[in-house]
């Protein structure tokens, strides 16, 4: 996929037969690009954000990072916050940055890949498996919070108007597509 497309709610048929070309392409040997739809990993990843994921290859996912899974049909991108061996192979404790509880637990054969950039307002934003002592501590007042997310979700949402009112250079880079059922 080259270029970023958000997965339409109008569609769920053809969403899922781009999920699962998705999941098979990371499965294979390459890389995908999609719009992020949720806001569970503010404030690292906001709604709009256009992510590029890759295939895992030799190295295994290491704990901080942010990756793509797999679970009942549908995508979700959460951090590793702890990874536990056991008889099978090793299985990860997921969990968004904005939540307060881990994912149920994620076995190896569930995960696709791992987010190696976010673009936003069409720049390029380096991702980090390791993070800073400012972005732990908004993540732990946005987690404990319920009116940190939605008044950082109506920033964005300003920012992003005023960036495409201003016709920034960088309002081409990502590309959405509307898609009619």
């Amino acid at each position: 996929m080259s270029q970023c497309q958000p997965m339409n709610a109008a569609s769920p048929l053809r969403n899922g037969v781009r999920r699962e070309l998705a999941a098979e392409a990371l499965r294979q040997f390459s890389e995908v690009r999609f719009v992020a739809l949720g806001s569970s990993m503010l404030p690292a990843i906001y709604p709009g954000d256009c992510l590029t994921v890759q295939t895992f290859g030799a190295e295994n996912p290491r704990r901080g990072e942010i990756v793509l899974y797999q679970r009942g049909g549908e995508f979700c991108v959460h951090r590793i916050v702890g990874i536990l061996n056991q008889g099978e192979g090793p299985v990860y404790e997921l969990r968004g940055d904005a939540l307060a509880d881990c994912d149920p637990p994620v076995a190896a054969r569930e995960l696709l890949g791992r987010v190696i950039s976010v673009e936003r307002r069409g720049v390029s934003l380096e991702q980090s498996s390791a993070r800073g002592m400012l972005r732990r501590a908004m993540c732990m007042v946005i987690r404990h919070s319920g009116f940190a997310a939605p008044l950082l979700l109506r920033w964005h949402a300003m920012r992003q108007r005023d960036f495409l009112k201003a016709g920034s250079p960088w309002t081409g880079s990502v590309q959405t597509k509307t898609e009619r059922p």
